[in-house]
């Protein structure tokens, strides 16, 4: 179960130990020493998973230096390994500190005999060109190289030249003569000049050298007329177009010229996949009129096999708001064409057709413009539907994941569609056996979460399709996703609702007949949902079918969480505090679960803070309920009337009640912080996690106005209690939503009741809103079962002691430079949700104890405490930062170092690490006057050290 959150399995195999940095580069250094090819090759393979494995500057330096000696002395065997490192391990080359160490090492094989040498000599230049883009002499290398009489060294030479061209602005334009020359000479062979071309996208660092580029290219085209020499230099112009940005309306008109004139297919389908790359800058950058071009020839041509790079052409472009409103109107060409193409007995055309008109219908339904053919589209994308799940053929079901998110599109632009295309997929649920099942069910999900109870005529239908494949003894794997994906549709279908007998009979028979890991996907889909009284009992069942001692505890964590929230809805109001007390304790079960099935690999501790906080929760309404009891049960005492003279403050005269209530509204804005503090480690998270914790926090937020609008003559009613919008909130959060706006309500209810004392009416109204509350299912996020975006922050800090857990000794007057060196890690799917921008590191210096200096005065003047913060941005997900600490009084002193992230979106998460250092500096020796017989009475104190180090033992102090 806990699987699901990845793989804890390390890189090193089940049974072999893992290995530190050190142990690791000595074992490979072994290797590279050794006299045997084979052992050798062995430790320069593995330098790559290495240097993922450990990305820190002095290893991957030391490491490449190492490879470099290799290199240098080895075979060109040898050499073709080092150079597939280097390849391979691209993004730490800009680690290496001793870069000219590196060059020399390598480049000494430039003037072998051997050409072979030479070759793998410039395509390691080549492969490293990030780090040495201005070495003049590997520039001189590889000029000399082209002149070589040696194919293999001048192809060498000429990738060579590929990479330092778009790395460096003073080579490309070097070395633009050069190539131009080459090109132009009769003597170059003409495979020579088709790799030679290819140098001249990059050179678009200056004005002038793109004009001149682009002036050669163009002259090229109609010497060389040859469809190889024609792909190969349209393919530049594109590129260097889609650098320089000013040349695309030039660039297009070319390219539409070749699709317009040339017979050749190749070079017309080249021509369109430019036309596609230069569409993506954006079509404001192209000429006028050029898109209409590209329709009429589409129009005119008998051809199909242009049509579908034309209509991926045009889909791109109508991207851009611009184009669809030029296009918006039903009588244009790119309508007429669309129109045309939509009922095509080519899927994949007929696909590509209904996404552009798509695009403009959402544009429209966005901006309010008119949709005079919106039925002519919603009718052509429900027959493409039909005739795609109606095919028998695989490959369809590509195209039809395409038609359906054009519909889910539809829908979201405008809700009103929802019901049609409900009704529509409805009738593809009749059958199991269908491969397109489970895309239907994925769609029909995606159409319930913008409106569910476009779902509620489909239960019975999908009851059914549920007790069919309950009958089924061996169900595939294929049937075992698609009982989890119809019970997740009724799960979301019937969020808010009482489930009848038949609703819960049929799931309970499922679960029955299920395997174990379908049972628990429909467990954690249904506490996604709120529907914690069958997930309780699917986890019930499961406790004691694991095979991990861990995983056992996890589901009984589970059990236990589930029976506490369902056992909070009763319609009993006399219960509710009992309800509460039960929750309560099985919530605190669960807890301590959760700690039996944390592992080294799965601390689990989101898990652990989102049900504190839960508690807490539970236990500020359980103060808050008896808070309400006791202004019925204690009388106010009998100086009431003078406390509310010497405090001013009319709701003294309740007594006891105020103070208690009073207190629950600070436990409730407690409550909200701890929620905002966990939003904050949550990185990681999916927006709907973020979502759940937000309005937790928010309900926080409302219970404390409530209470302080019943209790505090200070609060003031605004005209909203808060800014609480539930415009994006998703179904998940659907009754939580509720209870935000019921909370509301409330509020305005008690304001208007507000006379400057408690009410027993306004009482009752804190009774309800809590009965509210507990009664509103509480959905479990996602992000407490699955991870799907890891994102972790791995630091280094230097100094270390040379024992662990001892502590670093700085002399007293010094200071102490700290270098925090730190990595990204990432895991399958990087940046799904959000990315990393910049790094805050955070150093703070606390004093923790001065065993000698006992004086007050000087523990006053000096600042015991220092916080330095630094900010920087990783390169290739590495990042360094430098401190330089001073420590004013000698003691032992606690170092913090402690990191957090800020997104593409300028927030900031607190994701840790941290990591701490104990610092102990020498106190500074006290110095005391000693008197020395024979001298003046002024003259005769001597400083010296307050301790007797100086004197022998026989010897007495002279005061």
């Amino acid at each position: 179960m806990l699987g699901a959150r990845g793989s804890s399995f390390n890189e090193n195999g089940f049974g072999e130990p893992e290995q530190d940095a050190n142990s690791a580069l000595t074992e490979l250094d072994k290797g590279l020493r050794s006299g045997k090819v084979g052992e050798q090759c062995e430790a320069i393979v593995k330098f790559p998973k290495l240097f993922e494995k450990y990305p820190f500057p002095i290893l991957i330096n030391a490491s490449l230096l190492k490879l470099s000696d290799v290199f240098r002395m080895g075979s060109n065997f040898l050499r073709l390994c080092v150079l597939r490192v280097c390849q391979q391990s691209e993004k730490h080359l800009d680690k290496i500190s001793n870069v000219d160490e590196f060059v020399r090492r390598i480049y000494s094989v430039i003037h072998s005999n051997d050409p072979v040498a030479r070759a793998v000599t410039l395509r390691t230049f080549g492969a490293v060109a990030a780090i040495i883009p201005e070495q003049q002499q590997v520039h001189h290398g590889i000029r000399s190289s082209l002149d070589s009489h040696d194919n293999v060294e001048v192809e060498a030479a000429i990738y060579a030249a590929i990479q330092f061209a778009a790395q460096s602005k003073t080579f490309a334009i070097s070395m633009c003569n050069k190539v131009s020359d080459m090109i132009q000479s009769q003597s170059t062979p003409a495979n020579m000049k088709l790799q030679l071309i290819p140098i001249l996208q990059y050179m678009h660092h200056d004005t002038n050298t793109a004009l001149m580029v682009r002036t050669l290219c163009t002259e090229l085209l109609p010497g060389y007329p040859s469809q190889d020499f024609v792909l190969v230099t349209l393919n530049t112009l594109s590129k260097l177009a889609a650098a320089t940005l000013v040349d695309i309306p030039s660039q297009v008109n070319l390219l539409l010229h070749y699709l317009k004139n040339d017979p050749r297919w190749e070079v017309k389908l080249k021509a369109m996949q430019d036309l596609y790359e230069l569409a993506k800058p954006g079509a404001h950058l192209w000429p006028s009129g050029s898109i209409e071009d590209i329709i009429d020839f589409v129009l005119n041509t008998k051809q199909t096999q242009i049509l579908k790079p034309a209509l991926s052409v045009i889909h791109i472009l109508v991207e851009s708001p611009i184009m669809c409103n030029e296009h918006k109107d039903p009588k244009s060409k790119l309508k007429e064409l669309c129109s045309k193409h939509c009922y095509s007995p080519q899927p994949m055309v007929a696909v590509q057709a209904i996404q552009i008109l798509t695009q403009i219908l959402c544009y429209s339904y966005n901006e309010n413009k008119p949709t005079e053919d919106a039925d002519e589209v919603i009718h052509a994308l429900e027959t493409l539907i039909l005739l795609l799940t109606f095919s028998s053929d695989q490959k369809h079901s590509e195209y039809l994941k395409v038609a359906l998110k054009c519909a889910v599109r539809l829908c979201d632009a405008k809700p009103e569609h929802c019901e049609t295309f409900v009704e529509l997929l409805g009738t593809r649920l009749d059958n199991i056996d269908n491969d397109y099942t489970i895309t239907i069910c994925e769609t029909l999900g995606a159409i319930a979460g913008l409106k569910p109870e476009t779902l509620l005529p489909l239960v019975d239908s999908i009851l059914s399709l549920i007790a069919a494949l309950t009958q089924i003894q061996s169900p595939t794997a294929n049937q075992t996703r698609t009982k989890i994906m119809l019970c997740t549709l009724i799960f979301q279908t019937l969020c808010g609702y009482y489930w009848n007998e038949q609703t819960w009979r049929t799931i309970s028979n499922l679960v029955e007949n299920n395997n174990m890991w379908a049972n628990y996907c429909i467990a954690r889909a249904a506490v996604r949902y709120g529907h914690h009284k069958i997930a309780n009992q699917i986890f019930t069942m499961l406790t004691e079918q694991v095979s991990s001692e861990h995983f056992h505890f996890w589901l009984v964590c589970l059990k236990e969480m589930t029976e506490a929230e369902a056992g909070l809805y009763s319609a009993d109001s006399n219960t509710l505090i009992d309800r509460l007390d039960k929750a309560i304790i099985h919530y605190n079960k669960a807890i301590a679960a959760l700690k039996a099935a944390s592992t080294p690999s799965y601390n689990l501790q989101f898990q652990a803070e989102y049900m504190k906080i839960r508690v807490e929760f539970l236990q500020c309404l359980v103060q808050l309920i008896y808070a309400c009891n006791t202004l019925c049960i204690v009388p106010p005492p009998a100086i009431a009337s003078t406390l509310v003279q010497y405090t001013r403050d009319e709701y003294q005269k309740h007594g006891y009640v105020t103070n208690q209530m009073r207190k629950c509204s600070v436990e409730f804005k407690n409550c909200g912080d701890l929620h905002w503090k966990l939003y904050q480690t949550a990185f990681d998270a999916d927006p709907s996690t973020l979502d759940n914790m937000q309005i937790l926090q928010q309900m926080c937020v409302l219970f404390e106005q409530c209470i302080d609008t019943t209790c505090n003559s200070t609060i003031k009613l605004r005209e909203e209690p808060v800014e609480f919008s539930c415009k994006h909130t998703g179904l998940e959060t659907k009754q939580l939503v509720k209870a935000c706006e019921g909370i509301v309500e409330v509020t305005r209810c008690i304001a208007e009741n507000s006379n400057s004392f408690m009410s027993h009416k306004q009482i009752e109204y804190l009774r309800k809103v809590v009965e509210l509350v507990a009664n509103a299912a509480l959905p479990i996020p996602r992000y407490f079962f699955q991870v799907l975006q890891s994102t972790s922050v791995k630091l280094a800090i230097s100094p270390q002691p040379r024992v662990l857990g001892e502590f670093i000794s700085v002399q007293a007057g010094s200071q102490l430079a700290v270098k925090v060196e730190g990595v990204i890690q990432h895991g399958m799917k990087p940046g799904m949700f959000r990315r990393i921008e910049e790094v805050i590191i955070t150093v703070t210096s606390q004093l923790q104890s001065n065993t000698k200096n006992k004086d007050i005065e000087n523990v006053k003047n000096v600042e015991l405490c220092s916080v330095l913060t630094q900010t920087v941005a990783p390169h290739k997900d590495f990042f360094t930062a430098q401190f330089l600490l001073a420590f004013p009084k000698g003691g032992q002193y606690l170092l913090v170092v402690e990191a957090a992230v800020i997104d593409e979106h300028s927030n900031t998460w607190k994701t840790g690490p941290r990591s701490t250092l104990t610092v102990k500096v020498p106190d500074e020796p006290k110095l005391t006057a000693i008197a020395v017989p024979g001298m003046a009475t002024n003259a005769n104190m001597i400083l010296m050290p307050e301790d007797n180090m100086f004197l022998k033992p026989h010897q007495k102090k002279i005061i």
